[in-house]
Formats: structure tokens, sequence, C-alpha cells
């Protein structure tokens, strides 16, 4: 009986060595703006001189003057928030709404507000934050013009105003530089105060990949909207600054990211000589074992 046990025992641990891997692990996180800034362009194209890193919002559209807005907005991608070689499954990007062109900050939407559609386009040049809106207002109403651009500002021409304009190719840009294919658009019709607005596709979790492998350097998003060259037509979103000043993190921005870690498969064949190693131990010391009395 001890050497059937023994036995059963034995091929027990080599089978236990030679089971395979389970399933990929899959994980969750949620990661918040390392920057946020708007720029700012006249009816004509032309830089209005003014910038809003410090802002506390995030404008796409255009206002009552026809001038155009559009908002730039680089997430936290990196090692400390996403593993090493994970596979990126879904990602969802989610602002907070804080303004609505004609309402004053706060008032009720007219019905007659039409449904507003924004785009996202990767940015292909690194910007600059900056400070312009320092310290930031707790309030959105009245910010809409941005503040005097400061030097490290991302304006209408410039990546970082006072050294770098956009550009690619040796020509100057105007408006941002980045990829002419959008990586999502949303179209909202219902526009309430404080409601979360959600961007999500197949091109954004496209995008995370790359910046999380690091052959696409992560230089974040551009918002636009397809009604900034009618007046009176912009959304405002809270940005994290603006979040901040309020005391109230829950209306920063943020990015969902879902992703998958392949576990690796066993070395077989290394398992089964392992196993056939150990059992053979096993039983050089079970023969050398004393007889019972």
């Amino acid at each position: 009986m001890k050497t059937a046990n023994f036995r059963f025992q034995a091929c027990l641990l080599v089978l236990t060595l030679l089971v395979g891997s389970g399933p990929a692990l899959g994980g969750m996180v949620s990661v918040g703006a390392l920057q946020d800034s708007m720029i700012f362009g006249t009816v004509a194209g032309i830089d209005t001189g003014n910038a809003s890193g410090k802002g506390p919002a995030l404008f796409a559209g255009a206002d009552g003057q026809g001038n155009m807005k559009r908002s730039l907005i680089e997430f936290d991608i990196g090692a400390a928030n996403i593993p090493l070689g994970a596979t990126i499954t879904g990602v969802t990007m989610t602002l907070y709404l804080g303004q609505i062109a004609g309402s004053g900050g706060g008032g009720g939407v007219p019905p007659t507000y039409p449904s507003r559609t924004i785009r996202l386009y990767d940015l292909l040049q690194s910007w600059g934050e900056g400070n312009s809106g320092s310290p930031t207002s707790a309030g959105i109403g009245g910010t809409g013009q941005g503040y005097p651009r400061q030097v490290g500002d991302s304006t209408w021409d410039y990546a970082f105003f006072g050294s770098t304009t956009w550009s690619s190719g040796g020509k100057d840009l105007h408006g941002g530089n980045f990829s002419a294919t959008e990586s999502a658009e949303s179209t909202f019709t219902s526009f309430i105060l404080g409601d979360a607005y959600t961007w999500s596709s197949a091109d954004m979790v496209a995008d995370v990949q790359a910046w999380v492998d690091g052959t696409a350097p992560n230089d974040g998003w551009i918002l636009k909207s397809d009604l900034e060259t009618s007046p009176t037509s912009f959304l405002g979103f809270w940005s994290k600054d603006g979040a901040a000043a309020n005391n109230n993190p829950a209306l920063a921005p943020s990015l969902q990211i879902s992703y998958s870690i392949p576990v690796p498969e066993p070395d077989t064949c290394g398992l089964v000589l392992t196993g056939i190693m150990m059992l053979a131990s096993v039983i050089r010391r079970r023969r050398n074992w004393p007889s019972p009395h």
C-alpha cells in the first residue's frame, strides 16, 4: 500500500508541474491628465494672442464673435499606470460639461440648440500647458476668451509660445499640428451641466497602444468641434485645474483604459525533465529507506 501511495503521489507531482497556464490577466485603470490647455483663433484663423494653460475649462467650438476654440489634452500613460507588455483592449475619455454657449455659465439650455459633434485627433507634436490663467478661477463664466499668453503656453500658432511654432516638414501650421485622420468622434444632443461626456473608439485604443509600446510619442489629443465656424456653438468642459480650483477631483478629465497581460506559457519540455528528475530522486531515496519491522 505504501508503494502504491508513493507512486500515486509522485505521478501527481509530475502532473502538477505539467499543468498549463490560465487565460490572460485583465485590468482597468483610470488615469488623469498630465496637462490640458486651450488655443484660440479668430474667425479668419489668426492667433488671438491668448492662451489658457491654467484656465478652468476646455472649450471646443466658437463664441458669439465666431472666434474658434480648440482644446489640447495629454494623459498620464506610463509604466506606473499601465503594466509593461500590456495589450490595450478599451479606451474611454470622460469630460464633464461646465458651460454651454449662450447659457451664461449656468442657465438652462434653449431647445433650439443644435447637436454638436466634437472630434479627437492625435497630436503630432509636443506642446506646453503654460501658466496663463494662473491662479485658476473656480468658475468658467467669462474665461472663454482665454488670457494673455505667456512664454511656454500653447497658442493657435505656437506649441510653446516664445520658442516653437506648430510645424510639419518645416512649414508653419495654425491651429495645432495633428493627424488628418480622427481618432474618435462623439455627437451630443442633450446638454446638462455637470454630466459626463465620453469618447471611445478602436482608433483611440490604437493610439494608446502605440504610446504604451513607445512606437509613437504620447502628445495627447486635440478636441475640435464641427461647428467651430458657427458663432455661439461651443461647449466648455472642466479642466484638471478647474476641478482642482473647486476642490472636486471628480470633475477632472479622465481616461479609462482596460488591458490584458498574457500569462507566459510554461516550458513543457523543461517541466517534464524537472518532473522526471524529481521523481527519480524520490525513488532513490525510497529504496534507501529502512524496511519496516
